[in-house]
């Protein structure tokens, strides 16, 4: 580099900085906030209108808005709101909502303050939300741009960050609850002040505050024990308990008296019998319900007596043996697992705690205690918070082994309930508990039983564990001879009307002492969940133990008492008192089959005859409830004249259909989504029907939706009657009263459903709504949008269902999303719009809609109802879809004409507009005036019926130029005016801009995902996604496409500034994986790894060229050998086919190599066409045909270029990019420089007069020297 140095006087200086503050436009110090009044003057921004979530991407293109405030005398003279980039005319009913109409931002805030204040007391309008949003957001940022003096305080937060940093290198283990709490809260408004800067004041207050929080910590103290509850089995619970067999879990083969498994130690309690009671095993019990489909569904607590939530906080359906789950699979029960006890108190060592809770289900201090199911005496519990500690009752200790298992001691005594909240209770004493050693029967298998009768529900429904102690003839209860462990189900059971039974069972568990029957002194020391251990004495007597004789079995009593039941009506009766008696009658239907002793057949009769007793009448009154109705059955009777069904509506995306926001009022059956199966509306039930047959939804229901949309996932929770939203057909909502409006269900003689007509309060005449009948729709072949409908009447999400009106009587009903679009717009389908976004659409019940006139509407809602005289809609015919009855060719505007196809009815009368062109049709041929006047791209062709029968058909076509009236200014990174073109071509050519290529990578210039690469004046954005991070002298190639342009437009950019001198790089290692590459053939290798190969090939051939540095080189050799070794053979099944590219690289190599200032425009611009073409070809690959003619063509255009003039020819060119070594210009396809002087405000001319007041100061006589440095030529 060389260096010059400059010397001027400070006379020189002043005078150029003179010169430059005249010529730079003066910039606001600070813009005008709140209610500060802008100054007189107009003000324009630029904003985005963009979808939400809530959008469907092909719904509605995004576009931008400008915003002119002009203000005049402090107030708002004026305000132009102009569409641009992306802009159509389907905008057109949102955008002049929200700035136009009633509503809109100009009917709004003209004659206003010119304020801040005033732009946000504008209310968006609710209509056009996205327009809105945009419009707002624009007029802020263009009235917040105008002048207001300001000055700015430097912040110091440095010392602020240090804190920060040090407060989250710590630990909140390491630290007490409280004192972590106090810094987390003061981290947070560390962060706050942090992120505002409002003041050095503020920082520094914050900075103190997060300083003394960190020194106020306080260490925690490390526990040595944890207290939990823990699952146990039932040998690990019994086995230090001092029982017979304790530890043991033998089972036997041998069946009780009763017919069960229950003779073995303390194996698992197991039962097939799906009319067992099986929810009283969840009380304290771990309980598992095992199903045909392979699944164990352990069980927490259940709701009722069908519902089950399972320890996962999942629900099940049990109805007798039948599993269902939430998402609707079915299955059914195998077998019912009783394992052990689910809450014992635990003491664990801390170090042993990880592989402790690996082992075993746990419930940490704080943690939900749950169980059993409410009946009767027996009541459930949730919402129990855990709290053990040492003093807990019944405390057991657990040990680690040394082969890594667990062991328990036994159970010590303890003060406390290890319930938060909860006292350590009493049980109630033997007389209160209503204790009776019951006569011998053995109906359960047992050989002696003592019943609690009395007051036994709590103490039952806590009950965990009984143990038997047996003391023979000693009458002071002090030798004792046996002690005995028990199990639930097997010896333990509680009832929900007739107490407590506890029983003995001669097994493995228990055998009585030799030479004793069972007779004498005994205790049971009952041990229960919050409770003291009780412990009642007893005696029993030869008539309490069950002898092993032969019977005589009698059923008489037990077919009499299932006769009685069997004659019963369920609709006399309530619910639960009848599903209760329906458990009992299948128990003795079971039982009658196989007697097992005349004490099973006894007890079973004894149970029936209790729950037929124990049945409550059903009250006779008026039923209201709130139902999932089908389409078809609610529109049924609302649908005049129109015996069409109304359909499902099927959906693709899936997601909408269950956002309540969007199909609030319907309901669907499918968790999936897959379709909105009708409507949910209230309902008076006739005696006739049989609500017991369809599911009951209750307020503890619960229903987690999740959706996903526009890549935003969101969970929302129904509860309740909420959950219909997702739920059976014909399910409902019990209602306390009776509803403003309804329909009437009954039961038609072959038992369906029938629903009258809604009946109840008048609809309510609406006024004020104006409506608007479309026949272009993105949503169906027609849409109604009525404008004007009170917000707090009718929204998107309580709309139940709406009937559209004919003069002639018919009645259409619209369906959820399909037809019914946020409450105020509706469309509909008659046959020509096949699907919308995807989704099939219905058009049957709407096709006799074509050729009447809407004269009404109705709105069903959950706030009422609501009807709407529109002035007569005539709905016009459509006979075919659009491009089956009109099609125009593309044309090039110098042509003057294009090909037109028309398939129209014959009394089709046609008129033929094109906005921006004077049109006429002929045969087959439609002509246009050829001149300058037309501008280059798409044009919609209207054909209008003039006797009004038919719906006008429209259609695009794009008319198209080779001339391109835009090149590259490289010096100012923009496109520019080329030679013999104006600037309204120019303009064109931007707006019309559809896509920018960056090195192989296309982007979208407006729309979803959109990345502006060229701006509106032209500017190429330097900073946009492709260019971000690039090095310095990184160049891109970039091709513009733009609609109406035959030509693309392409150039180099390179990214500005100092390259540094290269250092000394090995690349030996690079080159060879480079050449061991290239020596490969593509046929030999899988498409995958063949084309993962190519990337990393593609990236080192880069990084050989560039040399920037040993590490990069390093780095690029190692992807690519890793790429090689992972290269997977082809195989049979995967032919590769072979497209040879050889010649088409080197013809591409060729036309590199040429440099542009060589040849003239044209047959420069042709190559470059045909150089985009074979670039395309090679990256394809799609053939061995498309790759020859695109080498045939380039080699073509070689040969075609034409040389300038000698004397034109530019010397020094830098390799292929077309770029002058000496200036530094990159090259374009359109190289013409515009002689064009810049305009007032161009930047460039600002600088270029800045550069020359810079230059002036080489003329000075004395004072300071000036150093700059100028770039070496490089070569």
């Amino acid at each position: 580099m060389k260096k010059k140095e400059m010397k001027t006087k400070v006379m020189a200086v002043a005078m150029s900085a003179t010169m430059a503050a005249s010529i730079c436009p003066a910039v606001p110090a600070m813009a005008v906030t709140k209610d500060q009044v802008a100054k007189d003057g107009t003000y324009t921004k630029t904003a985005h209108v963009t979808r939400t979530e809530d959008d469907d991407e092909d719904e509605w293109n995004e576009y931008d808005v400008r915003v002119a405030l002009t203000v005049k005398d402090g107030k708002f003279s004026d305000i132009v709101v102009t569409p641009e980039n992306g802009y159509e005319s389907g905008n057109d009913s949102y955008f002049n909502k929200a700035y136009s109409k009633s509503k809109g931002i100009k009917s709004k805030l003209a004659g206003q303050s010119a304020t801040e204040d005033t732009i946000n007391s504008w209310d968006t309008v609710s209509t056009a939300t996205r327009s809105s949003d945009a419009i707002k957001k624009a007029a802020l940022e263009a009235i917040q741009s105008a002048p207001e003096a300001s000055t700015a305080a430097t912040v110091d937060t440095a010392a602020l960050e240090a804190s920060i940093t040090k407060a989250k290198a710590l630990k909140e283990s390491d630290y007490t609850a409280e004192t972590w709490n106090t810094l987390k809260t003061a981290l947070a408004s560390a962060e706050t002040a942090l992120a505002e800067k409002k003041s050095q004041d503020t920082v520094d207050a914050a900075k103190k505050n997060l300083d003394s929080a960190i020194d106020n910590l306080k260490a925690a103290v490390k526990e040595e024990y944890k207290y939990v509850y823990a699952g146990l089995s039932w040998a690990e619970y019994w086995a230090a308990e001092g029982v017979q067999a304790a530890g043991d879990s033998s089972s036997s083969s041998e069946l009780d008296t009763k017919g069960e498994p229950d003779k073995g130690a303390f194996d698992v309690v197991t039962r097939a019998t799906v009319n067992h009671g099986l929810h009283r095993g969840s009380y304290q019990c771990v309980a598992t319900i095992e199903a045909e489909n392979g699944k164990s569904y352990e069980v927490l607590y259940w709701t009722d007596s069908k519902t089950a939530v399972l320890t996962d906080g999942k629900t099940i359906t049990f109805d007798r043996g039948a599993i269902t789950e939430e998402d609707g699979t079915t299955t059914k029960m195998t077998k019912y697992d009783v394992t052990g006890l689910k809450y014992v108190p635990v003491k664990v060592a801390t170090e042993d705690y990880e592989a402790f809770c690996k082992a075993y289900k746990v419930v940490e201090n704080g943690g939900e205690l749950a169980g059993g199911f409410a009946e009767n005496k027996l009541q459930s519990y949730k919402g129990l918070k855990a709290k053990v500690t040492a003093d807990t009752n019944g405390l057991k200790t657990a040990t680690k082994n040394a082969d890594g298992t667990f062991s328990f001691s036994a159970k010590e005594t303890g003060t406390e309930s290890g319930i938060e909240g909860q006292k350590l209770k009493t049980a109630p004493t033997a007389e209160e508990a209503g204790l009776t050693v019951k006569e011998a029967k053995g109906s359960y298998g047992e050989f002696l039983r003592v019943d609690l009768t009395g007051n036994y529900g709590d103490l039952g429904a806590n009950m965990q564990s009984v143990k038997w102690t047996y003391y023979g003839d000693d009458s002071t209860y002090t030798n004792a001879k046996a002690t005995y462990g028990t199990k639930f189900a097997a010896d333990n059971w509680m009832h929900k009307s007739m107490g407590i039974q506890l029983g003995l069972t001669k097994s493995l568990r228990c055998t009585l002492p030799e030479g004793t029957d069972g007779t004498g002194y005994w205790t049971i020391t009952i041990s229960a969940l919050g409770y003291k251990d009780v412990t009642y004495n007893f005696r029993a007597k030869d008539e309490n133990i069950v002898k092993d004789a032969k019977e005589e079995i009698s059923t008489t009593n037990l077919e009499a008492a299932i006769k009685k039941a069997e004659s019963l009506m369920e609709s006399d009766y309530t619910a639960d008192s009848w599903a209760a008696m329906q458990t009992e009658l299948q128990e003795a239907k079971d039982e009658i089959k196989t007697p097992h002793t005349q004490a099973t057949v006894d007890e079973a009769t004894s149970h029936l005859n209790a729950a037929i007793d124990a049945l409550v009448k059903a009250e006779k009154k008026e039923t209201y409830v709130l139902m999932n109705i089908p389409y078809v059955a609610f529109y049924k009777s609302e649908t005049t004249n129109n015996d069409v069904d109304v359909d499902v509506f099927t959906s693709a995306t899936k997601n909408k259909t269950r956002t309540t926001g969007l199909a609030g009022g319907s309901y669907h059956e499918n968790a999936d989504g897959s379709q909105i199966d009708g409507i949910t509306f209230a309902v008076k039930v006739d005696p006739s029907v049989d609500l017991t047959k369809y599911k009951e939804v209750k307020d503890t229901d619960k229903v987690d939706i999740t959706v996903t949309n526009r890549g935003q996932t969101s969970t929302t929770t129904l509860e309740g009657k909420d959950t219909l939203f997702e739920n059976e057909t014909y399910a409902y909502y019990p209602l306390t009263e009776a509803s403003a409006n309804y329909k009437e269900v009954s039961m038609d003689k072959d038992g369906k459903l029938v629903f009258s007509e809604v009946k109840g309060q008048k609809a309510e005449a609406l006024t004020g709504v104006t409506a608007e009948l479309l026949t272009q729709s993105s949503y169906g072949d027609y849409q109604l949008n009525l404008d004007g409908l009170p917000e707090d009447k009718i929204a998107s999400s309580n709309v139940n269902a709406v009937v559209v009106k004919t003069t002639d009587g018919t009645a259409y009903g619209m369906r959820h999303l399909e037809n019914i679009w946020r409450g105020n717009e509706l469309a509909w389908s008659t046959g020509y719009t096949e699907s919308v976004h995807g989704c099939p659409t219905s058009s049957a019940h709407y096709a006799s809609m074509m050729g009447k006139t809407i004269d009404s509407i109705e709105y069903y809602t959950t706030n009422g109802l609501y009807t709407i005289d529109v002035n007569d809609l005539y709905v016009p015919v459509k006979f075919a879809k659009t491009e089956d009855a009109v099609k125009v060719a593309d044309a090039d505007i110098s042509a003057g004409k294009t090909a037109i196809e028309l398939n129209l009815r014959d009394d089709f009368d046609p008129e033929y507009t094109v906005e921006g062109l004077n049109v006429k049709v002929e045969g087959n041929v439609l002509t246009f005036k050829a001149d300058s006047s037309i501008n280059p791209g798409k044009y919609t062709l209207t054909v209008k019926d003039k006797n009004g029968k038919y719906a006008d058909l429209k259609t695009t076509f794009i008319l198209s130029t080779t001339d391109m009236p835009a090149t590259y200014d490289a010096d100012n990174k923009k496109l520019t005016v080329a030679e013999n073109s104006n600037e309204e071509a120019f303009n064109t050519y931007i707006g019309n801009i559809t896509s920018v290529n960056v090195n192989g990578t296309d982007y979208a210039a407006s729309g979803r995902g959109s990345v502006k690469i060229i701006d509106k004046d032209g500017t190429l954005v330097t900073d946009a996604a492709p260019f971000k991070d690039a090095a310095v002298g990184t160049e891109f190639q970039i091709t513009v496409r733009s609609t109406g342009y035959t030509t693309p437009l392409t150039f180099t950019y390179k990214v500005p500034g100092e390259t540094p001198a290269p250092s000394e790089v090995d690349t030996t290692k690079l080159a060879a994986a480079i050449e061991k590459a290239e020596g490969l053939n593509e046929s030999d290798y899988t498409k995958d790894s063949w084309k993962a190969l190519q990337s990393e090939l593609t990236k080192a051939k880069s990084a050989l060229e560039a040399k920037e540095s040993q590490d990069t080189v390093d780095k690029a050799a190692d992807s690519l050998n890793k790429a090689i070794d992972a290269l997977e053979a082809a195989t049979p099944d995967e032919p590769t086919k072979e497209v040879s590219t050889d010649a088409l690289e080197k013809a591409i190599k060729a036309a590199g190599a040429l440099k542009e200032s060589d040849y003239t425009a044209d047959s420069w611009k042709a190559l470059q066409s045909a150089l985009a073409e074979a670039d395309t070809a090679l990256k394809e690959k799609k053939d061995q045909d498309t790759v020859d003619k695109a080498t045939e063509k380039l080699n073509k255009a070689i040969s075609a270029l034409v040389k300038k003039d000698a004397g034109q020819k530019v010397n020094g060119t830098n390799g292929t990019t077309g770029t002058s070594g000496k200036s530094g210009k990159t090259g374009s396809t359109s190289n013409t420089k515009s002689g064009k002087a810049a305009k007032t405000g161009d930047p460039s001319s600002m600088f270029a007069w800045l550069g020359l007041a810079v230059t002036s100061l080489g003329a000075g006589i004395g004072g300071f020297s000036l150093k700059r440095k100028k770039r070496e030529d490089e070569e």
